[in-house]
C-alpha cells in the first residue's frame, strides 16, 4: 500500500513553467505560491491552515476560518 500524498495547483513562478505548477500540499508557502484556482472570497480554511502550518504556526484544530486569517494577518506582520 502507498501513502498518499495531497497536491495542489499554483500559479508558475516563471514562463517556462507552463499554466500551473502541481506542489505538494505541505510544501505551500504563501510568501512564495500563488494558489491557482484561489476562490474569489478569499482563502479556505483548509488553506489558511497550510499556510499557518507552513509557517510553524500552532491553531486550534476547532478554529473557525476568522480565528485562522487572524492568525495568518498576525504571522504576515512585519516585525517591530
Amino acid at each position: 500500500m502507498s501513502d498518499s500524498v495531497e497536491t495542489i495547483k499554483v500559479k508558475p513562478w516563471s514562463e517556462d513553467q507552463g499554466e500551473f505548477v502541481l506542489i505538494n500540499k505541505g510544501d505551500f508557502n504563501p510568501e512564495v505560491h500563488e494558489l491557482l484556482d484561489a476562490p474569489a472570497g478569499g482563502s479556505t480554511k483548509a488553506e489558511l491552515q497550510a499556510a499557518l502550518t507552513a509557517k510553524n504556526v500552532d491553531f486550534p484544530p476547532n478554529a473557525t476560518k476568522a480565528e485562522l486569517q487572524a492568525l495568518l494577518d498576525k504571522a504576515n506582520a512585519p516585525a517591530q
